[in-house]
């Protein structure tokens, strides 16, 4: 992939700014559960080569399944250890011990074992071992194996005028647009990195559809929907019909569960009847992922009607019906088409889906887009570009030229923490790219910041720049 010029000069400032400035290796600001520990793995997020604890350069050739029944967390999986293949399973455990804790080291289930990952360990050397008495090798992951761009979670800063104002108020408007234009292209190369990364993985269609999936989750359940991608591949999903792919969506999702269609209206009664007719067959393939510790965590509180999971999860299933006029464009960098793109998302629909948003609500009184304006362009931004502009960097100046259509409380917070009431501001927020790098500028200096601006080098710095 060919390098972006303005991403490296931006990476080359940032890290100019803050050198001489004491830094901690990123690590995991919350616990990490067990379920996003699998799912980071799975994406290849952590990467495919790894060094085992006693010394032996592993990598991983396939990453397998997500199992669905007892046993280990993938199966199907195959590394090559010191030039040698070996297949079978991989466990991951947050704890090196809860492979003794949860007793799998009796359990001949676990005797195919391959691998076992594990992000905490013991002081004292800990061995894995499996029922037949024979060494599993052992890798420990690290939050410094991740990507820049998988940082741990953080408040927002403080919503008031910055010191960096000031000298943003004194440069040309030119400069302002190229340390802006700058950090948003930086801004796409990570994306960029983490989506290759998952495409070595998983294969490039496969990391496609988790990252659309993705999107459909909005901001609060990017990671519910990254997991049921990841529980369902694409090569199983497509090859069910629609009837049979709706019910493994919404029931391994957990919401058929809970609903029933007593006292509901004759279009929701038909519809979760079709889907029950197909579930019950296959529901107890997958109870492992419907018991309290692996059900998915959706975000159900304060989430508008038309972005409810429920209906982005009927979004999905309609995008699955047309996969191949969505992933056609993105399979060849030199055959993209944005206008065509853009066309196929707006263009589905769904019988129950376009006038429903959830499997419990009322019929709307008109049909409403299953993908939106400002969907698609959350796709464009998160999954198309950054996927595309590394193998044909032109692609750039299409993605400069698209507008800005939603903002949210970080743009907001950076345009106030930059700019101030700077009436030029409104010029600098106009693209899509705009967003982007302020986001990225936030992030990195705003965020890193825990002085309340006294002592964050980059105000000083900004001259620099120029």
């Amino acid at each position: 992939m060919t390098p972006l010029p303005l991403a490296d000069r931006y990476a080359r400032f940032r890290d100019a700014v803050f050198s001489g400035v004491a830094e901690t290796l990123p690590g995991f600001a919350e616990p990490m559960t067990e379920m996003e520990l699998q799912s980071l793995w799975f994406s290849g997020a952590f990467g495919s080569e790894f060094t085992t604890t006693d010394g032996k350069a592993v990598r991983i050739a396939d990453f397998g399944v997500w199992n669905s029944g007892s046993g280990p967390d993938f199966n199907g999986c195959a590394i090559v250890i010191d030039g040698q293949t070996l297949r079978g399973d991989i466990e991951l455990d947050p704890d090196a011990r809860d492979w003794e804790r949860h007793t799998h080291g009796a359990n001949e289930n676990f005797n195919r074992v391959i691998l076992h990952l594990f992000l905490h360990a013991p002081e004292e050397r800990f061995y894995t071992r499996n029922s037949a008495h024979h060494a599993v090798p052992q890798v420990l992951l690290q939050a410094g194996m991740l990507p820049e761009g998988i940082k741990p979670k953080r408040n927002l800063a403080q919503a008031r005028l910055g010191r960096c104002a000031v000298p943003l108020r004194g440069m040309e408007s030119s400069q302002v647009q190229s340390i802006i234009e700058s950090a948003a292209q930086h801004r796409l190369e990570l994306k960029s990195k983490r989506l290759h990364r998952s495409v070595a993985a998983q294969g490039r269609e496969q990391a496609i559809y988790q990252a659309l999936a993705q999107t459909l989750g909005y901001r609060k359940n990017q990671q519910p929907f990254a997991i049921l991608s990841q529980r369902l591949p694409l090569k199983k999903i497509t090859q069910l019909d629609a009837a049979k792919r709706e019910a493994w969506l919404f029931g391994v999702s957990g919401f058929l569960e809970s609903v029933r269609s007593d006292d509901t209206e004759p279009a929701t009664r038909s519809y979760l009847r079709e889907l029950w007719s197909e579930w019950w067959k296959l529901r107890s393939g997958v109870e492992r992922w419907l018991d309290d510790r692996q059900l998915l965590r959706w975000k159900l509180n304060a989430i508008r009607p038309g972005n409810h999971p429920q209906r982005r999860l009927g979004a999905l299933a309609a995008l699955l019906r047309s996969w191949s006029s969505i992933v056609t464009p993105l399979a060849d960098a030199t055959r993209w088409s944005q206008a065509a793109w853009r066309e196929s998302l707006l263009a589905l629909s769904h019988d129950f889906w376009a006038t429903h948003y959830t499997l419990l609500s009322e019929t709307a009184e008109r049909p409403v887009a299953l993908i939106g304006e400002t969907r698609v362009q959350e796709m464009l931004a998160n999954v198309a570009y950054p996927l595309l502009v590394p193998e044909r960097t032109r692609l750039w100046a299409e993605y400069l030229e698209l507008p800005a259509l939603l903002d949210n409380q970080k743009v907001r917070r950076a345009v106030l923490r930059l700019f101030g009431e700077d009436p030029r501001s409104r010029d600098f927020t106009k693209k899509l790219h705009h967003h982007q790098g302020l986001l990225q500028i936030y992030e990195d200096f705003c965020l890193e910041d825990d002085s309340a601006c006294a002592d964050c080098p980059f105000p000083e710095r900004l001259k620099e720049w120029s």
